[in-house]
């Protein structure tokens, strides 16, 4: 069996699910060549010189953005007659999230019931003003007077429709506690009959987006001169473990160091919008600090092959030829993998299913 042969039934079962059919054109009987039926099942990367990188690895933990958080006071104080939310439910803003029974606003009522008695009375009285200027027993003045009046009672009672509107009064002497942004019920301070004051510091309900969450990591006093705005970094955690990796940039520094621990702390923003990311997560920050003025061939960590204590990669020659090329590894990430010799920029590896390949090639 020669070795193109070898490659087919090694790359049979790959198509065996689909019904496809691997045809493999032979060049040469010592070698195997990059066929278009070849690169259905395997891809092609080209090295690159890029700056080396040393990863930094920081213990983070994700928080709430603070730009979509909101904290819910009540208005006035009094009774808590219903609870409409639990912690962790989602809500839209305008969402209602409990009634309270108030006496103040008992007292706006009174004073709306007040204000339209008061607006009939004066629009009774400027119709009365204008017969009478018809009739010659009013002035000019006597009627400005009570258009005057009236336009003041209409003002008071615009004025407490608009008062109704913004605090959300329901009759019966209650009022919404309504939600000022869509997101997660994330803290809830409240139940049923609980007495309530308008001025108590704290809040009834923290509710917070989760569309994009902050990762909040340590940087030690040793390590602060790698860690800067901009660098880039990877992030795992507990429950996903290395299978899922999140990325992104350093996007603020605090320069502060907190007394107690001596550390200073970095922050990523992170898009969630499959919320896998909770906020109290732990993480590790994998940061990348650069090592100026020093530039290596880079290539995916997955297309090493180790075998008899050697390191290979599945090279393509510029005829096409697939072809065993061991390296010297200088540094290995969970990424990348760093070259000494054997590659050179513009070279081409297999960077998928190299491994069968590799095979075939033996």
């Amino acid at each position: 069996m020669n070795k193109n042969n070898l490659l087919i039934i090694l790359l049979l079962p790959l198509f065996a699910s689909c019904g496809k059919q691997v045809a493999v054109q032979e060049k040469a009987a010592d070698g195997l060549m990059l066929t278009d039926s070849l690169q259905q099942v395997i891809s092609i990367d080209t090295v690159r010189e890029t700056a080396l990188n040393n990863e930094l690895l920081l213990n983070g933990r994700v928080t709430f953005d603070a730009g979509q958080v909101a904290h819910v006071y009540p208005i006035f104080g009094g009774t808590i007659a219903q609870v409409n939310v639990e912690i962790g439910d989602y809500i839209r803003k305008g969402d209602v999230l409990a009634v309270i029974r108030s006496s103040e606003v008992a007292d706006f009522e009174k004073q709306q019931k007040d204000a339209e008695h008061q607006l009939a009375l004066a629009n009774r009285n400027l119709e009365a003003t204008r017969d009478m200027l018809d009739s010659g027993t009013a002035s000019e003045r006597d009627l400005l007077q009570a258009e005057q009046e009236a336009a003041n009672v209409m003002a008071e009672v615009k004025r407490l429709r608009e008062v109704y509107d913004i605090y959300q009064i329901n009759a019966n002497s209650t009022y919404n506690i309504v939600s000022p942004v869509s997101g997660f019920v994330v803290e809830k301070n409240i139940s049923k009959n609980m007495l309530i004051r308008s001025d108590q510091g704290e809040e009834l309900f923290t509710v917070s987006g989760l569309d994009n969450v902050w990762v909040m990591a340590d940087v030690y006093e040793g390590d602060i001169r790698k860690v800067n705005e901009g660098a880039d970094v990877r992030i795992t955690t507990l429950a996903y473990g290395k299978d899922k990796e999140f990325t992104g940039t350093i996007d603020k520094v605090y320069n502060i160091l907190d007394d107690e621990s001596k550390t200073m702390k970095v922050r990523i923003k992170l898009n969630n919008k499959d919320y896998m990311l909770k906020p109290g997560m732990f993480t590790n920050v994998y940061v990348q600090c650069r090592v100026e003025g020093e530039l290596m061939p880079r290539i995916p960590a997955h297309t090493l092959i180790f075998e008899g204590g050697k390191q290979y990669v599945v090279c393509v020659g510029p005829d096409g030829y697939l072809r065993m090329q061991e390296v010297d590894v200088y540094k290995q990430t969970d990424k990348y993998c760093y070259l000494n010799t054997g590659l050179k920029e513009g070279d081409r590896v297999v960077n998928k299913n190299a491994l069968l390949v590799y095979n075939a090639l033996k």
